[in-house]
């Protein structure tokens, strides 16, 4: 039953990124028969792209942003055009460019008469970058409004928005190896400051912030603070070889299932880089991308007692 529950919710998700027809109601928008096989066109481009490493689809998307970048231009006022921004803001989500890609379907959703479906897709893939973005409020009203033309659809958000972790929660618990094979318990590092960081080579901000990394890694060594690195990448010798360059000392944990793997899930992780720190009790006491936020609280729960309020 499970499986046959995921399998729908993924049919949901993938029929709303291919569905094709009538977007509209409005009368003022016209329907061009050149500006449609030129989307369809590029939405199999997209269809394809999704399956490559995000390393090698890099430049197709910024080719297909392009592409659609001037098809609106050439047709605007058409409903290929609309449809077009839609497409826009699916790409930005897969580039992890979320502002970009909420505003792409804003620009679609404030339009008069929108057909239901389209909005539902609209609403569905807003949810997504909103998420991403780690911007739950605005997230559920997404999916509320979702619930209202769509509730299957609405339904896959269930687990993303109820078990987002939160700040003073306790952390989840894992047993694991490193990509060396050696073990990585985070109960036994209960007593220090924990700092699981999830990356990936094929992150540009991740590669970006990385240095800055491995500055509050020289910070805090050997001051009872535990480091650990989950990587999302798709392969394990991209990691081998990064890890090797940099010189990395703290454990990589890695099972080649990006976003679906154990401690990925567990964590409920959306967007990368992020930053969890941990208290000595394993409770959550920051949340983020920025490490001199998390260097400023890691120096704070290194001086304090136990009995000091959390973060919040």
């Amino acid at each position: 039953m499970k499986k046959a529950r995921v399998l729908v919710l993924t049919m949901i998700a993938f029929i709303f990124l291919v569905w094709a027809g009538n977007i509209c109601n409005a009368k003022e928008l016209n329907h061009d028969a050149n500006a449609a096989k030129q989307l369809e066109i590029i939405r199999r481009n997209l269809s394809s792209i999704t399956e490559m490493k995000y390393a090698d689809a890099k430049k197709y998307y910024e080719e297909f942003l392009n592409n659609l970048k001037i098809l609106i231009e050439k047709y605007a006022g058409t409903e290929e055009s609309l449809e077009a921004k839609f497409y826009m803001g699916t790409a930005h989500n897969e580039m992890h460019n979320y502002e970009d890609a909420i505003k792409c379907f804003n620009d679609v959703l404030t339009q008069k008469e929108i057909n239901p479906n389209f909005k539902a897709r609209l609403l569905y893939f807003k949810a997504k970058a909103l998420i991403a973005k780690g911007d739950i409020v605005n997230a559920k009203e997404a999916v509320s409004e979702l619930r209202l033309i769509e509730p299957r659809a609405a339904d896959t958000f269930g687990t993303e928005l109820s078990g987002m972790l939160r700040i003073s929660m306790e952390s989840p618990t894992f047993n694991v190896e490193d990509f060396n094979g050696k073990p990585v318990d985070l109960s036994k590092y209960k007593g220090n400051i924990i700092i699981i960081n999830f990356w990936a080579t094929w992150c540009a901000p991740c590669i970006q912030e990385f240095p800055n990394m491995k500055i509050m890694y020289n910070k805090f060594k050997g001051k009872g603070v535990q480091f650990i690195g989950v990587s999302l990448d798709d392969d394990i010798e991209d990691l081998r070889g990064f890890v090797k360059q940099e010189e990395i000392e703290w454990p990589q944990i890695f099972d080649g299932k990006r976003w679906k793997g154990v401690i990925p899930s567990l964590y409920h992780v959306q967007a990368i880089p992020i930053i969890f720190v941990l208290d000595r009790e394993n409770r959550i006491r920051y949340i983020g991308s920025d490490t001199e936020s998390a260097t400023r609280i890691v120096t704070t729960l290194l001086s304090e007692s136990k009995d000091v309020p959390l973060f919040r």
